[in-house]
């Protein structure tokens, strides 16, 4: 059979991993990547190893390799794509510059949301309606661990390492992580990182309104300022170290929501009284039936407008952002660190994120297709297929011959429907999400063992008895 029809066929029968090559492929583009080198290498240099061959290498070890750098780019001297020692891929990977990788992120990201379905019959991730008309971002911040001590200096330390530390910002609507900003540091204060992310997000609302939804540790006189001065609106937990003074001309509102819960919504100052920097907010409290309180406020003053029921279902959303983390460093390998210096960390942290992105692409296709929430679809069973898939393909199709049939970078409105074919007859039932308990899960209760230390069946026959 000749070569060509073969990796045709091959591929047309791994539809997963037909539409995740092309999808890297539009994304990573020469061009786009070679620019981005040229704006943001900074005293780099380019002598053989091109920055696109160095970002392809990276993306196999993560989709292929579980984090391997070693076996990616073993694997890229036997082919013939990399053209250096693996020393020197290592220290080139190690000096890259942390500007390249936050724009590494910020602008494929934009490259990938072109490609989501134009008009899907379902929102992929459903926000409540009060939002319609703005863009709604979680942020959090993120230390890397997991350092191996391969630099001399790290060596012997009886201590806990951290890589790097970068705070993250996710589109709650559309589910990809849209920015990072980094620090070398990984002991840098997490709130000095979100306050430069702030202009990072007013562009990725691209000219509209936008909402941040935030931690309490947001909660305080300064932090809500710079969000208002970037132009957004915030959303965020409340924290009891910073006072309340309530709004004598406006009282308290009470009702209860769709489960009997009550709900308490309060207007006033934050921060002491006297204090001129105080700053006028509206507080949402709901009462849990376990005697707990979960509090918000926001500059968004309005309870018509802003029904308090929905910025509480808002914020829940903001878990979203930790569950990215959890699933980057275990099912996209951020836990197994390519590089040891602070560089390499994070540039791997602004890859992780960029992949999670493009499997968030494909995860909203085949949600078009069932008419159902992405949010349904697991992320970890359909990276599965998709990692069994591609290795597949890069055992049994030459990367010249793959190249090939992949041709020019497409347009964006093209690759859109060419996913819309190609996924349209693509689905697991494996796929969908676990269903979650209710209940919160198993209750973690801590019981102390006599020595410190037993046995799996000692425990059982106690337990039995």
């Amino acid at each position: 059979m000749d070569d060509g029809i073969f990796s045709a066929t091959v591929l047309s029968k791994l539809p997963l991993a037909d539409s995740a090559w092309r999808i890297l492929h539009f994304t990573l583009a020469d061009s786009w990547l070679e620019d981005l080198w040229d704006r943001e290498r900074g005293r780099c240099y380019v002598k053989i190893l091109q920055f696109s061959t160095l970002a392809r290498l990276v993306a196999e070890a993560l989709t292929q390799h579980g984090g391997s750098g070693r076996q990616a780019f073993e694997r890229g001297q036997e082919s013939d794509t990399l053209p250096v020692a693996i020393s020197s891929t290592f220290e080139k990977l190690g000096n890259l510059p942390l500007p390249l990788s936050q724009k590494l992120l910020e602008e494929g990201t934009q490259r990938l949301v072109e490609i989501l379905p134009a008009k899907p019959a379902v929102d992929a991730f459903p926000v409540p309606a009060c939002w319609d008309g703005y863009e709604l971002f979680g942020c959090d911040g993120k230390a890397i661990k997991h350092v191996k001590r391969l630099l001399k200096p790290l060596r012997g330390l009886q201590a806990g390492i951290l890589g790097a530390r970068s705070s993250v910002a996710l589109n709650l609507r559309t589910g990809m992580a849209v920015a990072m900003v980094g620090d070398l540091d990984g002991e840098a204060g997490e709130a000095a990182l979100t306050a430069r992310l702030l202009s990072n997000m007013a562009r990725a609302a691209g000219g509209k309104p936008w909402v941040v939804v935030l931690d309490r540790l947001y909660c305080n006189l300064s932090f809500p300022r710079l969000v208002l001065a970037a132009g957004g609106h915030f959303l965020a937990r409340y924290c009891s170290n910073t006072h309340l003074v309530a709004d004598p001309n406006r009282p308290a509102q009470e009702s209860r929501d769709a489960r009997g819960q009550r709900i308490v919504q309060e207007w006033g100052r934050l921060g002491k009284s006297a204090e001129s920097r105080a700053l006028y907010v509206r507080r949402i409290s709901l009462y849990l039936a376990d005697g707990k309180v979960i509090g918000v406020i926001t500059d968004l003053l309005d309870e018509a407008a802003f029904p308090a029921e929905d910025l509480l279902a808002t914020y829940k959303k903001r878990w979203g952002i930790e569950k990215v983390f959890h699933q980057i460093t275990d099912v996209f390998s951020l836990k197994n660190l390519i590089g040891s210096s602070p560089q390499a960390v994070l540039f791997q942290l602004s890859f992780c994120l960029l992949i999670y992105n493009t499997l968030q692409v494909l995860r909203t296709h085949l949600a078009s297709h069932q008419k159902c929430e992405a949010e349904r679809i697991s992320n970890e069973k359909l990276f599965y297929d998709l990692k069994r898939d591609l290795v597949s393909v890069d055992r049994l199709v030459e990367k010249q011959s793959l190249l090939r049939l992949l041709g020019a970078a497409p347009t964006s409105d093209e690759l859109r429907d060419h996913l819309q074919t190609t996924l349209g007859g693509v689905w697991s039932n494996r796929w969908w999400k676990a269903p979650s308990s209710r209940g919160g899960g198993h209750k973690k209760v801590k019981t102390r063992v006599l020595g410190n230390h037993t046995s799996t069946y000692r425990v059982l026959q106690e337990a039995r008895t």
